[in-house]
């Protein structure tokens, strides 16, 4: 995943960790099919590449995720089921 972290945010060891993550999507979507959430509701935000899109937006961003986001992010069961 291409992230645009500017050279001051990445002088943060955590952002920087969270950023080497965030590069390893590919963006493939073969988690969809183990994610719990995403296979009830359907919504791409409530898989876990909607929700890798969503925590590289607010961690760009910085500042307060809106509460649309925040329940998305929510939803996540932490199964680890995408992890597999």
């Amino acid at each position: 995943m291409r992230t645009q972290f500017t050279q001051d945010q990445l002088a943060d060891p955590a952002l920087a960790r969270s950023e080497q993550i965030l590069r390893k999507c590919v963006h493939c979507g073969f988690c969809n099919a183990t994610c719990p959430t995403y296979m009830l509701l359907g919504d791409e935000l409530d898989s876990p590449r909607g929700r890798i899109y969503q925590i590289r937006d607010m961690l760009e961003q910085g500042g307060a995720p809106d509460p649309d986001t925040v329940t998305h992010i929510d939803r996540c069961l932490s199964c680890l089921g995408c992890m597999t």
